[in-house]
């Protein structure tokens, strides 16, 4: 929970310190040329700093997922391997119980042919 509210802290700050750039470049004593020159730079670099760090997420978060996919497919495999072992054993008993069933009414029918 602490870890949380120091993430959001940070965040804020974060935004705040950008607005409080921008603000400060677009009010600045500058010409406008000068100014639009600082802020296209300043986009573009910022662009490209985020865009490597989305990449750099996005290759930890698709190696997550694919562990998280590989764990779940074996988790399914022996989940899928205890069905069939449960399945099996009911069918065994089904089995011995038909056949159980199937010797007693034999049986019977021999009894009341003698």
């Amino acid at each position: 929970m602490c870890n949380r509210n120091a993430e959001t802290g940070l965040a804020a700050f974060l935004l705040g310190a950008v607005t409080g750039i921008a603000l400060g470049v677009l009010f600045a004593p500058a010409k406008g040329e000068t100014t639009r020159r600082k802020l296209k730079r300043w986009a573009s670099e910022t662009y490209e700093e985020q865009k490597d760090m989305v990449l750099e997420h996005a290759g930890e978060l698709k190696q997550k997922m694919k562990d998280h996919a590989q764990d779940a497919r074996q988790k399914l495999a022996e989940h899928a391997e205890i069905a069939r072992e449960k399945f099996a054993e009911g069918k065994e008993k089904v089995m011995k119980e038909f056949n159980r069933r199937k010797d007693e009414i034999v049986a019977k029918f021999k009894k009341e042919e003698e």
